[in-house]
């Protein structure tokens, strides 16, 4: 099969393969747009197709900033917000929220139906008339707003920490404790008023989460109980276990939803490390906050079971979610002893869900191309488009050009057919004016097919392939070389 990419983005076609060992092609193609004009227009320089995940730091010791395209399959669309939150007209602010919405496009309201006489031989009414034109042209100047795909807020603060209260006050809840037997229970720990600030990343390393870990050169090293060190299995298998001796761990925990993030602290580690603070996450969910004491209720074990970590122990955030996450590792599938001794590529489990790196709050239907982006305060006030509300907030609008990306499929017999393909990522970066649309499409592999056009159309052209798909099917049918395969790929 010979693939053509007839459009001026990057491409590519490769090779995928599912759970039962059944291969297909898969089609890629990337558009970066840029908003630097006010609106949304096809950028000068197309960013090449990205090949490898990555990190906004160092590698797997920072967020990610986005997952490598030449993924197999997605069976939802991410919407990933890699943004800085702007305080409103850019005071400093104690804390404000930010918000993204994501729409279909509006649509024109369906006309009246023309009016009528009591009977086909009757004439309708000069008042009839009259009201009929009257809703018509409503009907022309009225637009049905899109239906609402994704909406999501989030909340941010300033820096702020959980410290422990001074040393007579923990004493003095200490003989209280005594004194009822255990009745009263004083929380040791207060969280801060937020720092005012104008601006702040969205990274997960403000979000709950990250490490507790004391290496071997570490003061506090020798204060770690044996029941949280590092067994010599547990060393062997970790990732500096070549260290330097002084650089080896000797206990270490980690947030599995985050590694990254802040807050995350377990009470043998600030015992070693004599920590009396512990930075507090500064993105959350607005209608789960983390207070301090939920903080000293978790230090206590009361959520030892990560099946029921309250939500605001849930990190908060616009971006992606690594593929550690144990939501998205439990999609891997079973590997046990027998799949690792058979020859096989996948488990007979495998998920395809795994591809999406998103949030599940940030899954949605494949995009038609026309969609609207609306962002609140995740832009600079001065940004190119961006306007203010009466809230004084920074608000901004784009619309995606709508145009459409196919594939033409030709066959051996010089019948073709048109096979389409879905906007399974969108990436949005406000700083750098830019967004990039990923179209994924994949097929059944088949002898037939001679050739794979990729190509990008407008409406009117789109229509027009239409008819010829349309007369192809008529002549063959092919089906399954097409979306048969994405429902095998769906449902396993």
């Amino acid at each position: 099969m010979e693939f053509r990419n007839l459009t001026s983005f990057p491409a590519l076609a490769f090779e995928g393969i599912d759970q039962h060992g059944q291969s297909f092609h898969v089609a890629v193609l990337r558009q970066t747009l840029t908003f630097c004009s006010g609106r949304l227009e096809y950028a000068g320089t197309q960013a090449p197709l990205c090949e490898v995940d990555t990190f906004f730091g160092e590698m797997n010791r920072s967020s990610l900033r986005q997952e490598s395209d030449l993924c197999q399959y997605k069976p939802k669309c991410d919407v990933i917000v890699n943004a800085t939150a702007h305080a409103p007209q850019h005071k400093p602010a104690q804390h404000f929220e930010v918000l993204v919405r994501i729409k279909r496009a509006d649509t024109q309201m369906a006309p009246p139906a023309a009016a009528q006489g009591l009977n086909p031989f009757t004439s309708p009414s000069q008042a009839e008339m009259e009201a009929w034109r009257i809703a018509t042209a409503h009907a022309q100047r009225t637009r049905v707003p899109g239906a609402v795909l994704l909406e999501k807020k989030l909340a941010v603060t300033g820096e702020r920490v959980f410290r422990q209260r001074a040393w007579p006050l923990r004493l003095a809840a200490t003989l209280a404790r005594w004194g009822t037997l255990g009745l009263i229970k004083a929380n040791p720990w207060r969280l801060t008023s937020p720092r005012a600030f104008t601006e702040m990343p969205l990274r997960h390393e403000y979000a709950y989460g990250g490490e507790c870990r004391v290496n071997a050169g570490d003061r506090g090293a020798r204060r770690i109980g044996k029941k949280y060190r590092l067994t010599p299995a547990g060393l062997a298998g970790h990732p500096d276990r070549e260290a330097a001796p002084a650089l080896q761990p000797v206990a270490h925990r980690t947030c599995e939803q985050n590694l990254v993030g802040r807050g995350f602290a377990e009470p043998w580690f600030l015992r070693a490390s004599g920590m009396k603070s512990v930075p507090a996450p500064r993105i959350e969910h607005p209608d789960a906050p983390l207070s301090a004491r939920l903080f000293w209720q978790s230090l206590r074990g009361k959520f030892t079971d990560a099946g029921t970590l309250p939500r605001p122990f849930e990190p908060a955030g616009l971006g992606l979610r690594a593929k550690a996450h144990p939501q998205r590792r439990a999609l891997l599938g079973t590997v046990d002893e027998a799949f690792i001794g058979s020859d096989a590529w996948l488990p007979q489990d495998f998920d395809f869900a795994i591809w999406n790196c998103a949030p599940p709050d940030q899954q949605i239907d494949y995009l038609a191309g026309d969609e609207r982006i609306e962002l609140i305060n995740l832009c600079a006030p001065d940004a190119p488009g961006a306007t203010i509300d009466a809230q004084g907030n920074t608000c901004l609008e784009l619309a995606l050009p709508g145009h459409a990306c196919t594939l033409l499929m030709r066959m051996e017999d010089g019948a073709m057919f048109l096979h389409p393909m879905h906007i399974d990522s969108l990436l949005i970066e406000p700083e750098q004016g830019a967004v990039s649309l990923v179209w994924r499409a994949v097929i059944a592999k088949d002898a037939d097919i001679r050739a794979v056009d990729l190509r990008q159309h407008c409406e009117f052209e789109a229509g027009f392939m239409q008819l010829i798909a349309e007369g192809a099917r008529k002549q063959k049918s092919l089906g399954r070389a097409g979306s048969n395969v994405e429902r095998e790929l769906q449902h396993g």
